[in-house]
């Protein structure tokens, strides 16, 4: 955007993108609702998956999940035999598509992730979410001419909207359309990108609520001494800098398994008996971060639970299963970070556990400003944001330097459909800083 254009110009441009903030919002709720309703239909409860599986006998426990799966295949499938061309993933098409997305095979797509979605498949929720906001977005823009911005930047902006709509997190919507959708920090679209992510967060608080998602109600003061938990907080961001990449690669590791005959149905069968374990496998892990978040977890128990998570959402990516893995790295970490300050005696784990969601989250994806923002908008923990920031940064050049390879493009966009598709795309951009880039 160029602020020496006229006023009049400029103003039309804020306007549009409230617009289109408040249609991509609206998207996002739409299908947060339609995921509740199936789950209502299937489990008979509405409120937090891991709740819900909690509430069944454990052979509906283990034969939802399956049915789900089932559902999701055969969606596919007509959708595959109805429309001729696949959809594109809203990050590929605003950096080379010029944001591009076609509506009907998305909205294909969308069907058939809600049905694993609501059944427990441990896969994020809030990709299918974004990828149907940006879609509404692109048809929208692209047919309604009422700005000079390019399409790209305007489905960039119903990104940042859908991210502020999916987790209440505004900021973190602007640095995530920024960081990871347009691939870099372009100063002029900020303004553009922080008023479509207010408008997507206004409609989030209208309709479902205001956050944040997993505030902290009992965080102890932080005091840095010359003492062991000033040791790790120095050194934890660099671990978890070399964690990153190890983790790309254990979610990219069973990818294989799509090869097998109806690959989403294992998927489904192991979410099923692994959830007769621990009931936290069931979902995107929002239920584990809000316990961990909210109370004093086991150690021993969280490790399983974690575990537990790892294998079943690594086997949901690799066998094809439509959405994302943005909610079970932010779980990931705070886990990761939990437990290691259990194991060298850190006063604070739950600030441990807050840095830990942040410091992975921008190993994994590339975009420290993003997972900064994101970690305390989610927790609400303003006050840790100085340091959030700096280990984010920390965490994200340890990882950057040993893979350029980001998060975004593991997380599957089409389910399996013959040996020589298995569902998977190896990550076609690499997103990072300015200046980073390979």
């Amino acid at each position: 955007m160029n602020w020496r254009a006229k006023p009049l110009i400029i103003l039309g441009d804020l306007a549009w993108v409230t617009v289109l903030g408040l249609i991509s919002g609206a998207a996002c709720v739409a299908i947060r609702l339609l995921f509740r309703l199936l789950q209502w239909l299937f489990t008979g409860h509405s409120g937090l998956l891991s709740h819900a599986a909690g509430a069944l006998s454990s052979w509906h426990r283990v034969f939802i999940p399956v049915i789900g799966a089932l559902a999701a295949m055969a969606i596919a499938e007509l959708g595959h035999r109805f429309v001729k061309n696949g959809s594109e993933e809203y990050v590929e098409a605003v950096q080379k598509n010029g944001g591009h997305i076609s509506f009907i095979p998305t909205l294909w797509r969308t069907f058939s992730s809600a049905f694993s979605i609501a059944t427990g498949a441990a896969i994020g929720r809030e990709g299918s979410m974004i990828q149907f906001a940006t879609a509404t977005t692109s048809w929208v823009g692209g047919r309604f001419r009422r700005s000079h911005l390019p399409l790209a930047t305007q489905v960039a902006c119903g990104a940042a909207a859908a991210v502020a709509t999916a987790y209440q997190a505004p900021i973190a919507g602007v640095f995530f359309a920024a960081e990871i959708v347009m691939g870099s920090l372009v100063l002029p679209v900020l303004p553009l990108l922080l008023v479509a992510s207010l408008s997507g967060w206004f409609i989030s608080v209208l309709l479902l609520g205001r956050g944040p998602l997993f505030a902290v109600f009992e965080m102890p003061s932080v005091r840095l001494r010359a003492d062991s938990t000033l040791i790790f907080l120095l050194l934890f961001p660099v671990l978890i800098g070399f964690a990153g990449p190890a983790y790309q690669w254990l979610i990219r590791s069973l990818r294989s398994t799509s090869r097998w005959p109806l690959p989403l149905l294992w998927s489904g069968v192991l979410v099923g008996v692994l959830s007769l374990k621990s009931t936290m496998v069931w979902g995107n892990g929002d239920a584990a971060l809000l316990s961990m978040m909210q109370s004093s977890p086991a150690v021993d128990g969280l490790l399983i639970v974690l575990l537990l998570r790892l294998c079943a959402t690594t086997f949901c990516v690799g066998t094809g299963t439509v959405g994302g893995v943005f909610t079970p790295t932010v779980f990931a970490g705070g886990a990761v970070g939990y437990l290691l300050a259990h194991l060298f005696h850190v006063a604070n784990p739950l600030m441990a556990a807050v840095l830990g969601m942040g410091c992975l989250l921008a190993a994994a994806t590339h975009a420290p400003l993003m997972a900064g923002f994101m970690t305390v908008e989610l927790t609400g923990q303003w006050h840790l944001l100085p340091m959030v920031l700096v280990s984010c940064a920390v965490s994200w050049l340890v990882a950057q330097r040993l893979s350029s390879h980001s998060l975004y493009g593991i997380a599957t966009t089409e389910p399996a459909k013959d040996e020589k598709d298995h569902g998977y795309r190896e990550p076609s951009l690499v997103t990072s800083m300015p200046g980073a880039r390979d």
